[in-house]
């Protein structure tokens, strides 16, 4: 009789042990921004740690959009040293200011700043526009 009893806890023990799951509808997520609701439904189970994790994932991935000046553009076999040596005169100029180099094929960049408005660029540009006249603002999204 022991053993019956003890088998039927040991059971139910483990019923309740197992990972629990949750029906969960893809829309919930927040993952794809749809507001039709014509659209098929998609439903798949999942441990709740998966969902926690899926929503924090989707939280923290976020898109800036960042202003900068940059004073140098420039492709060939030289560009990348003069690329270099146009930051390092730039950071002796202006040491409080990020400067960067950037590659994207054929071209290297230098970039200066990171700001979050276009006139805080713009008053950056008038402020070196003397150094670099051939200074403009870009902008680039970037994801955090």
């Amino acid at each position: 009789m022991k053993r019956i009893v003890l088998t039927i806890l040991a059971i139910t023990g483990l019923y309740f042990l197992q990972a629990q799951t949750s029906k969960t509808e893809i829309s919930q997520l927040g993952i794809f921004n749809s507001t039709d609701n014509s659209q098929a439904k998609i439903y798949f189970n999942q441990d709740n740690l998966l969902k926690e994790i899926l929503l924090a994932k989707t939280n923290t991935e976020k898109e800036y959009n960042v202003w900068r000046v940059q004073i140098y553009l420039g492709s060939g076999k030289d560009s990348r040293n003069i690329a270099t040596g146009t930051r390092n005169n730039f950071r002796t100029r202006y040491p409080e200011v990020n400067a960067e180099l950037i590659y994207h094929s054929p071209y290297f960049k230098v970039q200066v700043g990171n700001f979050k408005s276009r006139i805080d660029a713009e008053s950056l540009k008038r402020k070196i526009i003397g150094d670099y006249p051939k200074c403009w603002v870009v902008s680039e999204i970037y994801k955090i």
